[in-house]
């Protein structure tokens, strides 16, 4: 079976059409089962920043409709070519023609996206050809987008195969908590597995933890790579299109799942010093962004490299 997770942008009617609906908050789920696919589609919720930048950081691939030149859109496009995406979907509409999308996505990694129109059945057979690498032998990881309790059930957690397969009775160690936990049962699509390879969208029944600890952004690994630290020091690339100098001061960050407040408290040439109130779970080399939530203009300052 094939796995693809994919983000679509600025347009919801689009979104509804390749998918059904599924879990809500501000990202919406919908799915898609065909042949040997199953996609996940992701889309924030009248377009909240922390959601989007949630959703790109863990997308395979992204579909973007180039509605009317805003903030919004801009701030999508430079977000994908901060986080490398190179394969996706530029969707044509009144406002965009080919040539103007080209003209906007040149500099970016978006201009190898295939520019197409709104097709959603053409769409859903170039998602078919995108074959994303997958790592199914390293350690588990498994990444939250929510969590919720079910009677008779306990704990579920619904989220991300990052890399390796998880295993039915699994042993995993939580994120930022250091707690282990057992993985009680596995659901992909309604259906029960043994087991979920990297790729994977899961529903994990855990045991070990309580509701409170399995929030977004928590981490299920046997990899003792991956790490929760509230003290990071980050390789730095500024985005060209933040108006405001870097300085000292609180910010916000996304990586994987997880956008929490930080502070940046040292600043030299090419790296900044990250403080956070709450653990950042992190793996070796795992980019960030980072957002200036008050900015008048553009509010991504740019992307950290661990």
């Amino acid at each position: 079976m094939h796995h693809l997770t994919v983000g679509v942008f600025h347009d919801e009617t689009l979104s509804r059409e390749l998918g059904k609906k599924g879990t809500e908050s501000d990202i919406l789920m919908f799915s898609r089962k065909m042949d040997d696919y199953i996609f996940t589609f992701m889309s924030p919720v009248a377009d909240k920043l922390s959601a989007k930048s949630e959703i790109i950081s863990t997308i395979d691939t992204a579909v973007v409709a180039f509605s009317q030149m805003t903030r919004e859109l801009g701030e999508t496009i430079l977000m994908l070519d901060l986080m490398g995406v190179k394969e996706g979907l530029s969707i044509t509409t009144p406002y965009a023609t080919p040539d103007q999308i080209f003209a906007v996505t040149k500099n970016t990694t978006l201009k190898s996206f295939k520019v197409e129109p709104n097709n959603p059945g053409r769409l859903l057979d170039l998602l078919k050809t995108f074959n994303p690498p997958r790592d199914n032998f390293s350690p588990a990881v498994v990444v939250v987008d929510h969590s919720f309790s079910v009677k008779g059930v306990g704990e579920v957690v619904l989220g991300f195969v990052k890399q390796g397969t998880v295993k039915k009775y699994d042993k995993l160690n939580l994120l930022p908590t250091k707690k282990e936990v057992i993985v009680r049962s596995i659901q992909i699509q309604d259906e029960d597995w043994e087991t979920a390879e990297a790729g994977t969208r899961v529903g994990l029944a855990i045991k070990g933890a309580t509701l409170d600890e399995l929030g977004r952004g928590s981490v299920l690994t046997a990899s003792s790579d991956i790490n929760a630290e509230s003290k990071l020091k980050v390789n730095f690339q500024k985005s060209a299109f933040y108006a405001e100098e870097v300085r000292e001061g609180a910010f916000h960050a996304t990586i994987g799942m997880q956008t929490m407040p930080i502070a940046i408290s040292e600043i030299s040439a090419n790296s900044l010093v990250i403080d956070s109130t709450n653990p950042i779970v992190h793996a070796p080399h795992e980019t960030m962004l980072l957002l200036d939530l008050n900015a008048k203009k553009t509010r991504i300052i740019g992307k950290g490299r661990l």
